[in-house]
């Protein structure tokens, strides 16, 4: 469904007192699809985009990726566990993989909280990097709303937009795009075009579901950066203008999640309330009982983001020939919309995922 304020008010009446100030607990979770268990570990990583490179975007990207993060592995080897290096190896695998043809951006000022992902289009691999335009349009985007943070996620994507086109480090590729705009009063608007996502969990359902913008099966709407010498009628040429806008009130307890289609087309949506909610169970466990409030709001949004990747990577790894009455598999969603397409295709589909979570609690002492 397609949200609006009045969806999200529906589902929670409206109060007629003042919202509290509220605060936003960030996870974030990425694994590129050239990366264990899909490739063996001692492969080469795929292309880093810009990162390491002494340019202004350079340093950018590799500022997101030293943010604290996860790539989806829940479980530590034995040998980490002896070696009880467990937190420092996941984050040398984390800058290694990567995120892929995917990339997103990170902007919290005092008042607004942004987030927002693209997954770069891989056709446009060899001849060009796809990973340079997600990351440049992240870049642009970010940059836009750190000169003006109150911005709409719509106007800071036609700023990017601009900026990618007059970039001479991206000669060409494409990218869809997801961003999400959140305000300390609670005011959200976000953007969505494409196939990447957001979903918002109120009491534990989700309350909204973006829905996918494809122009055919597997062909989502994409900002595209097109040389001349390649230019050609039948190419496909979306706006920041077609992209789906959004408004909406968040109150405590809410949880956002937004995610590039690594996720959607290998985890039903049905999934997401469920695992939110085993998520919430462990951080009840006697284990955790010396955590703070905040400090399990905190580890939610951290936790959730990667189980998202790490179950979405699960089902990257199914063959459609699972026997689903053990309840540990699943028909992907990839392998279902093909289907209605008539494509013979079977299991999960291998991609970049990037999951970002975001919990929803009231600021204390506001």
């Amino acid at each position: 469904m397609r949200a609006t304020r009045a969806v999200l008010n529906l589902a929670h009446p409206v109060s007629t007192r003042a919202p509290p100030a509220l605060l936003y607990n960030l996870g974030i979770s990425y694994a590129a699809k050239h990366s264990p268990p899909f490739v063996p570990p001692n492969a080469h990583p795929a292309s880093a985009g810009f990162s390491g490179q002494p340019s202004k975007l350079g340093k950018w990207v590799d500022t997101m990726k030293a943010l604290p993060a996860g790539r989806g592995e829940l479980e530590p080897t034995k040998d980490e566990r002896e070696a009880g290096k467990r937190e420092l190896d996941l984050q040398v695998a984390v800058n290694k993989w990567g995120a892929g043809e995917d990339f997103f951006a990170v902007v919290s000022t005092d008042t607004f909280t942004h987030i927002a992902a693209s997954d770069g289009v891989g056709g446009w691999a060899p001849q060009f990097d796809p990973s340079l335009y997600s990351q440049a349009l992240m870049f642009h985007y970010a940059q836009a709303l750190t000169a003006s943070p109150s911005m709409a996620p719509w106007e800071a994507l036609n700023r990017a937009y601009a900026a990618v086109e007059a970039d001479e480090n991206v000669k060409a590729g494409s990218a869809t795009a997801v961003g999400v705009s959140m305000g300390e009063t609670g005011k959200g608007q976000a953007l969505n075009l494409g196939d990447s996502g957001l979903t918002i969990l109120r009491g534990g359902k989700a309350v909204f579901e973006s829905m996918a913008q494809t122009h055919f099966f597997n062909c989502p709407y994409q900002l595209s950066k097109t040389p001349l010498t390649m230019r050609s009628p039948d190419l496909i040429t979306d706006t920041p203008s077609q992209a789906d806008k959004f408004e909406f009130d968040l109150e405590p307890g809410d949880v956002v999640v937004l995610y590039t289609d690594g996720m959607s087309d290998n985890l039903p949506a049905e999934r997401i309330p469920l695992l939110n909610a085993a998520v919430l169970q462990t951080l009840e466990l006697e284990a955790n009982a010396d955590l703070s409030v905040d400090e399990k709001r905190a580890a939610h949004a951290r936790l959730l983001a990667d189980v998202l990747v790490a179950a979405s990577r699960y089902g990257m790894s199914f063959t459609g020939d699972e026997d689903l009455s053990k309840g540990g598999a699943w028909k992907t969603p990839f392998e279902l919309e093909a289907k209605t397409q008539r494509r013979d295709f079977k299991g999960g589909k291998i991609d970049d995922v990037t999951v970002l979570a975001v919990t929803v609690a009231e600021r204390l002492g506001a």
